[in-house]
C-alpha cells in the first residue's frame, strides 16, 4: 500500500496519478477539485464523464451521493498505517468508531475491509467492500481488495469479475491495476493450456455446471444430465461433469451408463474420490437397481477447480 501524501493539499494519501501534476500523486478530493477541460483522456476524467452521462440518461435510477471528508479519510489512512505495522486490533478499533458516525463514506467502508482482509475474515471483508462500491462504485482500490477476498475463498467468479473491474476502472500505471492485469492474463493462459477454453468460456461453462449441479442436489436427474453434458460439449475433459453423470445414471438406476462415466472420471483423473466411492456403490446395484435416496459424493465445481489451481494463483499473488 502506498502511502505518498497528495502533492496538492499535503494531508490525504495520494491515490491517483496525475498528469496536469507532472504525474505525481495526489488524492481523490484534490482530483475533483482540480479536474478542467485539459484532463480530457484522463481516466478518472473519462470514469466521471461516464457517470455523468448514465445518471442524465437514467434520471429514475438512484443518484450518486457520495459525502468526502479530508479529516475522515486521513483516519482511515492512519489506521491502515498502524494495521500495516502489526497493530491491527488498534486500527480495528479506530475504524469501528469511525463506522458509527461515517458508515455513509466508502473510505471507512473501504478501511474496515482492509483491516478485515488482514484478519483473514474474508466474508467480512467482501461485505465492507460492496458497501463501499455501492457508495463508490469507480472506487478501484476497493475492486481490487474485494478480488483479493474471494482469491482467499476460492471464489473464482467473483475473483475474475473483481480483478476485471480493477483493470477497466483503474488507471494502467497504478500498480494494483498492473498486478489484476497480470493475475487474468496468468490465470487465463493456464485454463488455456488444461482446459484449452478462453477465461468467457470457462466462466461459462462453469455457470452451466453450477445450474446442473442444483438440478442434482433437487434430484432432477435429467435436467442435470442434459447440463453436464453441455460442460463436456465445451470441457471434454471435464472430471466432474463425468462424475456426476456417474451419480445421476445410478439414480435413474441405469448402471452401465453410470460405470462408464465414473470410469471416465478415474482416467481423467485415477484420484478422483468421489468416483472412486461412488463407482463401488454402483458397482455393487443389480441392474436395474437405483442408489437409495441419500447424500452422495460430489464436489462444488469452483472450489474444486481453484483447489487444483491454488499454487498457481499463490504464485500469481505473490
Amino acid at each position: 500500500m502506498k502511502t505518498e501524501t497528495c502533492v496538492i493539499c499535503l494531508k490525504a494519501k495520494g491515490r491517483r496519478v496525475c498528469r496536469i501534476k507532472d504525474n505525481l500523486l495526489i488524492c481523490p478530493i484534490c482530483c475533483a477539485k482540480t479536474r478542467r477541460a485539459d484532463c480530457e483522456g484522463c481516466i478518472y476524467f473519462t470514469q466521471a464523464e461516464k457517470y455523468k452521462n448514465e445518471k442524465s440518461i437514467t434520471p429514475k435510477s438512484k443518484p450518486f451521493m457520495m459525502e468526502i471528508d479530508p479529516e475522515v479519510n486521513e483516519k482511515v489512512d492512519r489506521a491502515l498505517a498502524m494495521a500495516e505495522k502489526g497493530n491491527l486490533n488498534r486500527a480495528e478499533g479506530i475504524i469501528s468508531v469511525l463506522l458509527n458516525e461515517y458508515s455513509h463514506i466508502d473510505m471507512v467502508q473501504y478501511g474496515m475491509g482492509v483491516v478485515c482482509l488482514m484478519k483473514n475474515k474474508y466474508d467480512e471483508a467482501i461485505s465492507y467492500f460492496d458497501k463501499a462500491i455501492e457508495i463508490n462504485p469507480y472506487f478501484v482500490e476497493a475492486w481490487y481488495n474485494k478480488g483479493a477476498a474471494h482469491q482467499q475463498r476460492l471464489e473464482m467468479p467473483q475473483m475474475i469479475e473483481a480483478y476485471r473491474k480493477t483493470v477497466e476502472l483503474g488507471d494502467y500505471s497504478e500498480h494494483y491495476v498492473i498486478h489484476a492485469k497480470t493475475i487474468l492474463r496468468d490465470l487465463e493462459g493456464h485454463i488455456r493450456k488444461s482446459n484449452n477454453l478462453s477465461l468467457d468460456e470457462y466462466l461459462e461453462s462453469a455457470a452451466i455446471f453450477n445450474e446442473a449441479f442444483n438440478a442434482m442436489i433437487r434430484m432432477e436427474w435429467e435436467k442435470a444430465i442434459s447440463g453436464f453434458k453441455k460442460v463436456l460439449s465445451m470441457d471434454p475433459r471435464h472430471t466432474q461433469s463425468y462424475g456426476n453423470l456417474g451419480i445421476c445414471y445410478g439414480y435413474l438406476g441405469r448402471k452401465q451408463e453410470a460405470l462408464a462415466n465414473l470410469d471416465r472420471a478415474l482416467e481423467l483423473d485415477p484420484n478422483y474420490e468421489p468416483a472412486i466411492t461412488n463407482r463401488a456403490v454402483i458397482n455393487s446395484l443389480s441392474d436395474g437397481e437405483k442408489l437409495a435416496i441419500k447424500k452422495f459424493q460430489s464436489v462444488e465445481y469452483y472450489k474444486d477447480i481453484a483447489s487444483k489451481k491454488k499454487s498457481l494463483i499463490k504464485k500469481i499473488f505473490k
